[in-house]
C-alpha cells in the first residue's frame, strides 16, 4: 500500500474579491528552489511526500504581485500543515479595471488588514462563549459566510475585532476558532476582511477594486505591540498616512 503524507497546503485568494486564484500559472519556490506543488481546484495547491522544510516561499501567480511568506512548521499543524495567501491584483497587468492603491512605509509594521463597513456580509445578534458559536443575521436568509476572516466592527469607537470563522452552522449560526474579546451590541456589522502585504522593511502594499462608489476603508495595522486603526478614504489618498 502507497501512502501520502500532505507536506503543506497552500490556499491563494484574491484578497480583492474574495475568489479563489486557481490559474495554472502560478510559480512556487521554497529557499530559492522551484518547486511544483500539485493543484487540486478551488484554489488549492498541495505538496506531497516533499518534506517538511521550513523557509521562505515565494509566490508569482499571472495578474497579481509577488508573495513571499514565511513557512515554519513549527508553528503549522503538523497533521494538516497549512498557509493562506492573499494575493493582490497588478496595476501593470489589470489596466483598466479599476484599482486604488496605498502604499508607503512604516518602521516596524508588521500587518495591514481592512474593512468596508459599507460592504457587511451580516450583523452580529449573540456569543456564546462556552460554545464558541455566533449567532448572525444574514440580510438574504442565506448563509454566505464562506471565507474564514471577518472583521466585527464597533463603530462607536471606530474599530473592529478580527474574527476566524471555524464552520457554518444550521439556523443563522457559525463557530468560531477563538472567543471575541468585548461586548458588541445587535446589529454590529460584520465584514469581510482585506489584507495588505507587508515586507520586513516595513514596507507596505493595500489596493482595493473601484467601483465608482464610495472607497472608505477602516484599516487596522499592527507595528510592534501597538495595534491602531484607520479610516482611509481611496479617491482621497494624497494625505494619508501610517504613524
Amino acid at each position: 500500500m502507497i501512502r501520502n503524507r500532505l507536506d503543506l497546503l497552500i490556499s491563494l485568494q484574491d484578497t480583492t474579491t474574495g475568489m479563489v486564484v486557481e490559474d495554472r500559472s502560478v510559480n512556487f519556490k521554497l529557499n530559492g528552489k522551484t518547486i511544483r506543488p500539485a493543484q487540486r481546484g478551488n484554489g488549492n495547491f498541495i505538496l506531497l511526500n516533499t518534506g517538511r522544510e521550513s523557509g521562505l516561499m515565494q509566490i508569482e501567480a499571472f495578474g497579481y504581485e509577488p508573495y513571499d511568506i514565511d513557512v515554519d512548521y513549527e508553528k503549522l499543524d503538523p497533521a494538516m500543515p497549512a498557509v493562506e495567501v492573499f494575493l493582490i491584483p497588478s496595476e501593470n497587468v489589470r489596466r483598466g479595471e479599476g484599482l486604488l492603491t496605498f502604499s508607503g512605509t512604516l518602521k516596524g509594521l508588521e500587518s495591514l488588514e481592512a474593512i468596508n463597513l459599507d460592504k457587511p456580509v451580516c450583523s452580529y445578534r449573540e456569543f456564546d462563549p462556552k460554545h464558541m458559536v455566533m449567532t448572525v443575521f444574514m440580510p438574504n436568509r442565506r448563509m454566505n459566510m464562506i471565507h474564514t476572516y471577518y472583521g466585527l466592527a464597533n463603530v462607536r469607537d471606530g474599530t473592529y475585532e478580527t474574527i476566524e470563522v471555524d464552520k457554518e452552522l444550521p439556523s443563522g449560526k457559525v463557530k468560531l476558532k477563538e472567543p471575541i474579546s468585548q461586548e458588541f451590541p445587535q446589529n454590529a456589522p460584520i465584514c469581510r476582511i482585506l489584507h495588505g502585504q507587508v515586507n520586513k522593511n516595513g514596507d507596505f502594499l493595500f489596493r482595493v477594486r473601484d467601483s465608482g462608489k464610495d472607497a472608505v476603508y477602516l484599516m487596522k495595522y499592527k507595528a510592534g505591540d501597538t495595534e491602531k486603526f484607520k479610516t482611509v478614504d481611496f479617491h482621497n489618498l494624497s494625505e494619508v498616512r501610517l504613524e
